[in-house]
């Protein structure tokens, strides 16, 4: 803007000094005109300003990587005024901002924008001001309100087999083979008793067969086979946003299959920003549906607590048959995970691979991800 009034304080002196050294009626009227007009277009930015309503319209859904139009619609906008600002697409799975300046003197306009990764993208118009044409005064406007639309991942079909001497049901185990838990109908294994073990659990039969006093460790109940988990967090809080997507696409991939061959599994991921580890069960195609829309409106967790660690910390009453971790880069928690859970961890090709994690890791590029992953074992 400084610009601006320079050159037309450069320009008022011109006509200035045309004025006093030829004193007729056109250097009079050039004086007057650059001297009135411009106040006249200040004035209509200060109305504008004031009166003025913007809205953003943008459509509810779209398919990742597809150019998106948003309209920006201006009432009360006088002639003469122009409503400038930046464009923000902010992607709330990877917390990316893209920003577009935006100049607009007529009541809409439509601009194209690229949806490049999955999730709720929100669009807002930023620092959003008032000027005149001659950009010699700017004028705050209010803000409008924000529009959002679902990006939705190119999900694409996986063929899904589960390693050998693993059960798999629809319906879910009954009680864990590998971990004792609290189940009463079910008994995991036979000890003798130690000094602080629940006295309800000696096995009273057995004792007095053996003269020792033997406890029943109780079996930990299973209420689903087949865990996926998400992982959104990123060490010092940098998110790939291109890994992320990937990872989202193969978790939604995976899911959808599990769903149409009807294996009942869970789905969990930390929702943000209360950090909180959310689980969704899908057993159905309708279930799966209901799945992606709460997941891709969850907002990023960079910086904060990795699922696998959440897991482990929250959800220290269940036990999963197989476990599938779907992450942009490798989870602090993964060994705390691995310990009596059967883990497969998917990667993108641009993740550093471990050399001792408990996990099984299946690497992946983003490009040829559908090629990749279309036979997954777990």
């Amino acid at each position: 803007m400084w610009k601006s009034r320079l050159l037309y304080g450069a320009w008022l002196i011109a006509a200035a000094a045309l004025y006093f050294f030829e004193n007729n009626t056109g250097t009079r009227a050039v004086l007057a005109a650059s001297v009135l007009l411009p106040a006249a277009l200040i004035c209509c930015a200060a109305v504008s300003a004031r009166g003025l309503r913007a809205s953003l319209s943008a459509p509810e859904r779209c398919a990742a990587g597809q150019s998106t139009s948003i309209s920006l619609n201006v009432r009360r906008l006088l002639p003469g005024a122009a409503l400038c600002g930046a464009l923000c697409a902010h992607e709330r799975l990877s917390g990316e901002d893209l920003l577009r300046p935006v100049c607009l003197s007529a009541p809409s306009a439509s601009f194209a924008l690229p949806a490049a990764h999955c999730g709720v993208t929100e669009w807002t118009l930023r620092d959003a001001s008032v000027q005149d044409l001659f950009g010699l005064c700017r004028f705050s406007a209010l803000p409008c309100e924000a529009a959002h639309t679902l990006v939705l991942p190119q999900l694409f079909p996986m063929q899904v087999s589960f390693s050998a001497g693993e059960a798999v049901s629809a319906q879910g185990e009954q009680w864990s083979s590998s971990r004792p838990g609290f189940d009463p109908s079910e008994t995991f294994s036979l000890r003798a008793y130690v000094p602080g073990d629940p006295i309800r659990q000696i096995h009273w039969k057995l004792s007095s067969k053996t003269d020792t006093l033997m406890l029943r460790e109780l079996g930990l109940p299973v209420t689903e086979e087949t865990l996926l988990l998400l992982d959104t967090a990123a060490p010092a809080g940098a998110v790939d946003a291109a890994a992320l997507d990937a990872a989202v696409t193969a978790l939604l991939s995976l899911s959808c299959a599990l769903a149409a061959q009807g294996t009942a599994h869970s789905v969990g991921w930390r929702a943000s920003p209360s950090g909180d580890l959310r689980l969704c069960e899908v057993r159905r195609n309708s279930d799966f549906s209901a799945l992606q829309e709460q997941l891709l409106a969850t907002a990023s967790a960079a910086g904060g607590e990795d699922v696998c660690t959440a897991f482990c910390s929250a959800g220290g009453g269940q036990s999963y048959a197989h476990t599938v971790v779907c992450a942009p880069s490798l989870s602090a928690g993964l060994e705390r995970l691995c310990r009596g859970n059967r883990v497969t961890l998917l990667l993108p090709g641009a993740a550093s691979v471990p050399e001792k994690s408990g996990a099984r890791i299946t690497v992946f590029s983003a490009e040829s991800m559908a090629r990749e992953l279309h036979i997954l074992e777990i």
